[in-house]
């Protein structure tokens, strides 16, 4: 009997000066595919000839366009070619090459994308991090609906479906959260497997607190724009609640004393009438949302 054809693996890397570890990542990953693309995204220093002598083919951004615009270059590159896997990894050696073999396998299990979820290794984050990747999960749970445990993990998996189907905008850090809120639009299977990582001092050109606060508030608008009646309509909720409540204080002193608050009589119809115009405009955004859609 035949055996099935081995299926085609590119893996891609974004790499912003990362001329420490680009070679080091690209030689370990190339064990395991048939092609290794890095993108430049107009590093300063030797990453792209480094990556080109360890062997991978180089994209150059001829100046830095951002995490999110070096994934949507990987993605169009590997649009055009016959892959059957494509798997994403960061330059700075966060990651472990030798867990690709097991990051792949979900995908024969029928799955479009697989998350390396760094949950299982939580002893290894510092603390800092850790509530911050928690903080971030939860709004892209709303975001998507999919319940991950590390939907910023730049190591995944995308299956030949997923690469044909997924179409991501964001030009920052928070295209990771995109992809999953994407993948899960189009209906695709998504799921997570336990990796390993490693912090380096120099492994990030960004501070990770101003990262997280600049990734969060890029979710909490993609949530505005893809699941508005959620976004507005809970805010007019709580607001209309809490009109209702100082109204009901304003009427229960009134009550006893004779006398009108007119102040905080004022305030409890600004919030009502907030409230009321923010449902609204949930309910007309969504009806806009699915129009388009």
């Amino acid at each position: 009997m035949a055996r099935p054809p081995r299926p085609k693996i590119m893996a891609a890397i974004p790499a912003f000066n990362e001329e420490k570890y680009i070679g080091t990542i690209v030689l370990k990953t190339r064990q395991y595919v048939d092609e290794v693309v890095v993108v430049d995204d107009g590093s300063t220093d030797q990453t792209a000839s480094i990556a080109r002598l360890a062997g991978a083919n180089v994209i150059q951004h001829q100046q830095n366009r951002g995490y999110g615009a070096s994934i949507q270059t990987l993605l169009t590159d590997a649009k055009g070619k016959e892959l059957d896997i494509l798997v994403l990894l960061d330059g700075d050696f966060q990651h472990n090459p030798d867990e690709i073999p097991q990051l792949i396998q979900p995908i024969s299990e029928g799955f479009d994308l697989v998350i390396g979820s760094r949950e299982a290794q939580g002893v290894n984050i510092p603390g800092y991090r850790r509530i911050g990747q928690r903080a971030i999960a939860y709004f892209s749970r709303i975001l998507s609906g999919k319940k991950l445990y590390d939907s910023e993990s730049g190591f995944r998996v995308f299956s030949r479906k997923a690469i044909a189907l997924l179409e991501l905008k964001e030009n920052g850090m928070a295209i990771s959260a995109e992809t999953i809120a994407e993948a899960a639009e189009k209906g695709l299977k998504i799921t997570e497997r336990p990796i390993s990582i490693r912090y380096t001092e120099d492994g990030s050109t960004l501070h990770p607190v101003v990262h997280g606060f600049g990734v969060l508030g890029r979710i909490i608008v993609m949530i505005s724009e893809r699941r508005p009646l959620f976004f507005f309509g809970l805010g007019g909720f709580i607001l209309s609640v809490l009109g209702l409540f100082v109204g009901i204080r304003v009427l229960s002193i009134a009550s006893a004393s004779g006398q009108v608050a007119i102040g905080t009589a004022l305030v409890s119809t600004l919030l009502l009438i907030i409230g009321v115009l923010s449902i609204f405009t949930g309910v007309i955004l969504n009806v806009l949302t699915k129009w388009r859609s």
